[in-house]
């Protein structure tokens, strides 16, 4: 053979062996996507290095990812720039502004958090206010009145009722020197004559009606305003008001009493604090002035804190929002074809370059054995 030819030849050979050893190689990064059995052992080389070592490499990536490019410093400077600041900025302006503009309510942004959250808390914080009286009304209707009454009111009644006696007296005596009380006797003493028996009637015919009701009233009105019948009377409203003060309250109100009580208190609360129509109240309804205050000067406020605060608890968001599982995660969850795909069109030129570099040596390699085998 001519030798110019079998060197020719021999670098051709070499040149195919060095090219598609790359391009095999290449493609065995990939491929094949799953494991390929015969006669039940897993052959070599499959699966690829890629899908082979997926799990691996995903987690790598993610802690490297979170541990030297998207770190906790990296995310705390880039809220302090000025680009950051502007943008913050920018996006409490807009938001103040839709505010204003559409006059959205507190429940707006309750139904974007999610869908019936407005109904959830209104339905809530009546059953609360329900339920809190209704623990409340319990508690109180086996307390003793005594308990139950404030301080001051105790006070108040007890001083009351210290002079109730001389009260009662007081219009006792009001009440029998009128006419009214006048009449009232004169009635009762007709009745008692004419109703008691002979004795009663003859006592008709010694004194006249007018005469034995008149004595009868100033009888009355001696015995009402002895010092003695008012102690008696102060002593007998004493007892009574010390027994009423130790009484429960259940013995003096009945369940259902209680029950309808309770159910009133708890109407007019809700009604009085109508959690429904705060909830959708404009915002800016609630106070103008302090609106106009936030515009001005709390928006800035609010800007700060927020920044200062993402900034100083950083490393705990990211902890909390886990971003080496995300990273993962998302990588296996990529069709090994689309992450070919993606390596592939990054890669292109280079995997190219490669595949010509085999080619190249192998040409080279192939040429040096001709010589080899010319010379030796």
């Amino acid at each position: 053979m001519n030798p110019v030819i079998q060197v020719l030849l021999m670098a051709l050979i070499g040149a195919l062996i060095g090219g598609m050893t790359n391009t095999i190689a290449i493609k065995m990064l990939f491929r094949p996507y799953e494991a390929k059995y015969l006669f039940g052992k897993r052959l070599p080389f499959t699966p690829g290095v890629i899908p082979l070592r997926r799990d691996e490499a995903s987690t790598k990536l993610g802690d490297i990812i979170t541990g030297h490019l998207l770190t906790p410093e990296v995310f705390e400077q880039k809220l302090k720039s000025p680009e950051t600041d502007k943008l913050i900025m920018h996006f409490i302006d807009r938001q103040i502004e839709t505010i204003e503009t559409e006059r959205l309510a507190p429940s707006y942004f309750l139904e974007r958090l999610s869908a019936g959250l407005t109904n959830k808390i209104v339905d809530s914080f009546n059953e609360e206010i329900h339920l809190k009286v209704t623990e409340e009304g319990q508690k109180l209707y086996v307390r003793t009145i005594d308990d139950i009454m404030p301080s001051d009111a105790l006070n108040a009644v007890d001083s009351k009722v210290a002079h109730l006696a001389y009260d009662i007296n007081d219009k006792l005596v009001q009440y029998i020197s009128s006419d009214k009380g006048f009449r009232d006797i004169y009635t009762m003493v007709d009745e008692f004559t004419e109703n008691r028996g002979r004795i009663a009637r003859s006592i008709k015919y010694v004194m006249t009606k007018e005469s034995l009701t008149e004595r009868v009233q100033t009888e009355l009105l001696k015995l009402i305003q002895q010092e003695k019948m008012i102690d008696i009377e102060t002593r007998v409203i004493e007892d009574e008001y010390k027994q009423i003060k130790q009484s429960e309250l259940s013995e003096l109100v009945t369940g259902s009493d209680l029950d309808n009580i309770l159910n009133s208190i708890i109407e007019v609360m809700q009604q009085k604090i109508d959690i429904r129509q705060i909830l959708n109240t404009p915002i800016t309804d609630f106070n103008r002035d302090l609106f106009d205050r936030f515009k001005e000067k709390g928006k800035y406020k609010l800007k700060d804190n927020f920044i200062e605060y993402s900034g100083k608890n950083m490393s705990k968001i990211m902890n909390k929002l886990q971003l080496a599982e995300v990273i993962k995660k998302q990588i296996d969850s990529f069709e090994l074809s689309k992450l070919e795909d993606l390596v592939m069109d990054v890669a292109n030129k280079e995997f190219k370059m490669i595949m010509m570099l085999g080619y190249v040596l192998g040409g080279i390699v192939g040429i040096a054995q001709g010589i080899l085998v010319l010379f030796f």
